[in-house]
């Protein structure tokens, strides 16, 4: 990962723990409430992303499909495939995010399935 990712990726997380900890997240409740605080983190995750620039290089394919993926609630899940290295190495810090936050994998919207 390059300098610039490594910075965004820390900035990411601090920006995230102090997300995590807003009152309204601590109201969520589990089940439910738990696919909508993840859709929450996640959405905050590929705004800090997005915010920064570093969508140069990324496919329309893939920021329409992830946008899908966002609008559907973070419900319509493996429809995102990273086909370049900019796209894999953005796939690859959101899903250390999400990791890092307790998600499964099985949460995360990257799949390839040709």
């Amino acid at each position: 990962m390059n300098r610039h990712l490594e910075k965004l990726a820390a900035t990411l997380f601090i920006g995230l723990a102090t997300l995590a900890g807003q009152p309204a997240m601590a109201q969520l409740a589990e089940g439910d409430g738990w696919t909508e605080r993840k859709c929450v983190l996640y959405t905050a995750a590929w705004q800090h992303i997005a915010g920064d620039g570093v969508l140069d290089g990324l496919s329309e394919e893939f920021v329409s499909d992830h946008d899908a993926f966002l609008a559907s609630g973070c419900l319509d899940r493996g429809h995102v495939c990273p086909r370049n290295t900019r796209e894999q190495e953005i796939a690859d810090m959101l899903s250390l995010m999400a990791v890092a936050e307790g998600m499964a994998g099985s949460f995360l919207p990257f799949n390839c399935t040709d």
